[in-house]
């Protein structure tokens, strides 16, 4: 039983709560800590010793540990002086990132490798043996032919995707499957800003959320983006590599879900959804999506019309997952939006397909009514001086600015911040985005109550303007009294807080030539022309 325990609760709450007394700041010597740490402290408290997070000791609620930071790799872009990723990017982004690891040597024929692995990894070679790379039945009923014209005749083997020296085994990307998928390659390689294209080198190595916080915080996003850029095998697992299991929302719904961007809960819950759940079994999932070939649409059936690997070719107009306002059904975008509508009449009448699209276009105008009235709300507490903490009273952001998160410049995030800066992030990317996910894909529910709906917007609102009150209020009374605010030290500094890159990065710490690529649509960002600098 730990001494804790038989401390009377006294005594811990007045150690605890005394604890706010102290400099108790940890971190990377941004701002050392004079007296006790928060561990030393916890450690009198808890009467456990004060040691590194990862030796494996039981640390009572963590307190007495110290945070030790993993084995990570140095990241690639245009942040990659302070950009880092943990190990596992190898498997993610094979083609900067992988290093043979084989302990066996030797150059081995296919057969062999079946041989040894049907012990080793038998589901591997288990779903290889199904696939139409493995099984010659499939590839002869498919038709498959080599560059000759000729039909052919031999599997594609483990050595075709990853060599045959043990030595130098390497893990495919897209540029692998594009010898034999030349088309489906080209498709894939073809869409612009938002697209698969550049869901990693674009939306993770230029990205706020990606390049402003640990890497292991933030692993699962570059994982989930590396794939959709990297490799073929989101959609169609290896090693059945399996189109039927591509054209099932499932397939889908692996990255395409989540409070930011959720288009499976908006499919799910739509009429369309539903009768997959109840149709799904019984459908024959080997048909191309083509017109005719099934009752319910699903995700591929829109978004990637007769197999074309660029969804975003069938897309609506990019507008940064919902977070910006277009009228897409405006006649600047009329080309957009026939097609959708000549789509939708493989099941329904034009003029109702035309409705439910114009019923979104209003949904969406809408919802930035409720937004622009929260940015109002939140802006004008910032021009007046009264958000705690004030941009230079929070970290800076990973530009290195003390700059306020919704003004030119700045970094929206969602931690490190205000709270009325957060509940605008969460807003508009969380709420207002998914407004228009959810009529997009006629989840009539989630329109008005559920998830990102309307009436979520109407308690975020609330919410808002009830934090810009207290604010408000406060400021009156401290003005009234004489008294000068200023923000509690805990907003800018904390073991966590002194590990963000925007204390990192330093003048110069900018790769400027990678902006002037143009083989990728960069993002808007606040590099350009803008120097970084800090207290």
């Amino acid at each position: 039983m730990l001494d804790i325990l038989k401390k009377p609760l006294s005594r811990i709450a007045f150690a605890i709560t005394g604890i706010s007394l102290l400099a108790c700041t940890m971190g990377n010597g941004i701002a050392k800590a004079e007296g006790p740490t928060f561990q030393d402290v916890a450690s009198q408290v808890f009467g456990q010793a004060v040691g590194p997070d990862n030796d494996g000791t039981l640390y009572v609620f963590g307190l007495t540990a110290k945070y030790t930071q993993p084995k990570y790799v140095d990241g690639r872009g245009p942040y990659k002086s302070f950009l880092k990723f943990l190990p596992s990017i190898r498997w993610y982004d094979p083609e900067h990132y992988w290093t043979p690891g084989s302990q066996n040597e030797g150059v081995f024929k296919n057969e062999e490798c079946v041989l040894c692995h049907t012990v080793q990894t038998p589901t591997i070679v288990k779903d290889w043996k199904k696939s139409a790379h493995g099984n010659l039945e499939i590839r002869r009923g498919l038709g498959v032919k080599g560059k000759d014209g000729k039909p052919v005749e031999g599997t594609v083997g483990c050595d075709v995707c990853h060599g045959n020296d043990h030595q130098k085994l390497f893990m495919p990307t897209y540029k692998n499957c594009g010898e034999c998928h030349p088309k489906e390659t080209a498709e894939h390689r073809s869409g612009g800003l938002g697209s698969h294209t550049h869901a990693f080198t674009v939306n993770v190595l230029e990205f706020s959320w990606h390049v402003g916080k640990p890497a292991e915080e933030v692993a699962g996003c570059a994982e989930c983006h590396a794939i959709a850029e990297n490799r073929c095998d989101g959609c169609h697992t290896r090693h059945v590599f399996s189109p039927a299991e591509a054209r099932k929302p499932t397939a889908c719904r692996f990255c395409h879900m989540g409070i930011d961007h959720d288009e499976w809960a908006m499919y799910n819950t739509s009429i369309h959804g539903c009768l997959y759940e109840a149709e799904s079994a019984t459908m024959d999932w080997s048909k191309p999506s083509k017109k005719g070939n099934y009752r319910v649409p699903a995700c591929a059936y829109c978004h990637m019309q007769d197999g074309n690997h660029n969804p975003q070719q069938f897309g609506t107009i990019y507008s940064d997952m919902g977070m910006f306002q277009v009228d897409r059904g405006a006649p600047k975008h009329k080309a957009k939006r026939d097609a959708w509508i000549k789509k939708c009449q493989d099941c329904h009448s034009p003029r109702f397909a035309a409705d439910k699209l114009a019923e979104m276009d209003a949904g969406v105008n809408l919802s930035f009514t409720k937004w622009r009235e929260a940015a109002a709300v939140i802006v004008g507490c910032f021009l007046d001086g009264v958000v705690d903490p004030m941009p230079e009273g929070s970290p800076p952001d990973w530009y290195g600015h003390y700059t306020f998160s919704l003004l030119p410049g700045g970094d929206p995030r969602f931690y490190a911040t205000s709270n009325l800066e957060r509940l605008g992030l969460e807003m508009i990317c969380y709420l207002t985005g998914n407004v228009y996910k959810a009529y997009a894909h006629m989840s009539m529910y989630n329109q008005t109550y559920g998830n990102g709906s309307a009436f979520e917007q109407d308690r975020k609102l609330i919410e808002i303007k009830t934090e810009a009150a207290k604010l408000r209020r406060f400021a009156a009374i401290e003005k009234k009294i004489g008294l000068e605010h200023k923000s509690e030290a805990f907003w800018q500094h904390g073991e966590y807080l002194d590990l963000l890159p925007g204390w990192i990065r330093k003048p110069g710490d900018v790769d400027v030539e990678w902006f002037k690529r143009t083989d990728i649509p960069h993002r808007a960002n606040a590099d350009a022309g803008v120097e970084v600098h800090h207290h």
